[in-house]
């Protein structure tokens, strides 16, 4: 599964796994039960994540019959038709859609997991967590959010910053076929406008993934979510579009929102690496996060947690863009130029300034062939 989303209103999701094969979920199911034996935290987690993936499994429904069913509401119905249109033009433009969103899962509950994430204090310095396979990842996403919420607490008596956060929609990366989950439609007016966000920023998921790099996996759908929702809007509904107008101004909101927390974690940066007594440092990091969070209304209470997960999920956004440019706007051409990117075009696990792999990129010049 892929990590949850940007506040405030970008899409959401939990979890990473690397590209592969896809798998029966049988062997997974005996390989999570033979984990569970160890008895480690993060052996239960992935048990849970196993057994809550197969509870969707389970509860999924072919969209088409959804459609037909006379117990459908509309607006469940009119979101629904919308997929399509959004799997086909996903495709066009390089997104191979690998079967997803098909089938439709209706939730009883706000999310479809609950995001959590740690950090040192006084210090940018996330926790990791450490899986067979598929890497290490920032942040865990938790099916049941009683133990979500007992794992962060166990995490704040260890000294560490945490954070906990409704997640309505995932990716699992490759591994099953991703169903339209209920908890993706927003229950305001947005709900067409996120739902093309969060379809298009999840199968970026299912193309592109690099072991150990949730940063660069998570910027890269940010960015193509964003970017590609604007151009699906405008070719269903025309530039000048109440949609399209729409959409542009939460996104504008966003942007100002985002640039307030970058400057947040710039001067707690600063703070964090000065000289000051630790008292010091966590006196002026209250009164820091406290003016944040007065100026924003922040539904979540600001702290290193939120924000190292903030930078997870807006890092290199400028260089993605320079890039899309440089490959004349060419959606083919710009994931051909991410393919070439492996692990070792990497400085180090969970690299942070991805900005700086992506410019090396456009550096070396947008292919001129389309991704095959």
């Amino acid at each position: 599964m892929i990590g949850p989303g940007r506040p405030p209103a970008a899409a959401v999701r939990d979890l990473a796994a690397a590209r592969a094969p896809r798998r029966t979920f049988a062997p997974l199911v005996a390989a999570l039960l033979a984990l569970a034996l160890s008895g480690c935290m993060e052996s239960r987690y992935v048990v849970q994540a196993g057994f809550g993936q197969l509870e969707l499994i389970g509860k999924s429904r072919p969209v088409d019959e959804v459609l037909e069913d006379p117990r459908t509401d509309d607006r469940t119905r009119v979101l629904l038709q919308e997929i399509e249109h959004l799997r086909s033009f996903a495709a066009a433009h390089g997104l191979a859609t690998q079967g997803n969103y098909r089938r439709y899962v209706e939730l009883n509950r706000p999310a479809v997991v609950w995001f959590l994430a740690a950090s040192e204090p006084l210090a940018f310095e996330p926790k990791i967590w450490h899986f067979p396979i598929v890497g290490s990842f920032p942040y865990l996403g938790w099916f049941d959010e009683r133990e979500a919420r007992e794992v962060a607490a166990r995490l704040r008596k260890e000294g560490w910053d945490t954070y906990v956060r409704r997640v309505r929609a995932y990716s699992t990366g490759g591994w099953f076929r991703d169903p339209v989950l209920s908890t993706m439609f927003s229950p305001r007016d947005d709900a067409l406008r996120s739902l093309a966000n969060v379809i298009l920023h999840e199968l970026t998921h299912a193309n592109v993934l690099i072991n150990d790099q949730s940063t660069f996996n998570e910027s890269v759908a940010s960015f193509v979510g964003d970017t590609m929702a604007e151009e699906y809007l405008i070719g269903r509904f025309g530039a000048d579009s109440a949609e399209v107008e729409a959409y542009r101004a939460e996104q504008l909101l966003e942007q100002r929102y985002g640039a307030r927390l970058a400057e947040t974690y710039k001067a707690l940066d600063t703070l964090y690496k000065s000289d000051r007594p630790d008292a010091e440092k966590r006196a002026e990091k209250r009164a820091i996060l406290a003016a944040v969070d007065a100026e924003l209304g922040m539904r979540y209470r600001p702290n290193n947690a939120s924000l190292v997960g903030f930078k997870t999920y807006n890092a290199g956004l400028d260089e993605f863009a320079q890039l899309y440019e440089s490959c004349g706007r060419d959606w083919l051409r710009f994931f051909a130029a991410i393919d070439t990117l492996a692990p070792d075009s990497f400085s180090e696990p969970q690299q942070e300034d991805v900005g700086k792999v992506v410019d090396g990129l456009r550096q070396a010049g947008c292919p001129a062939a389309a991704r095959k």
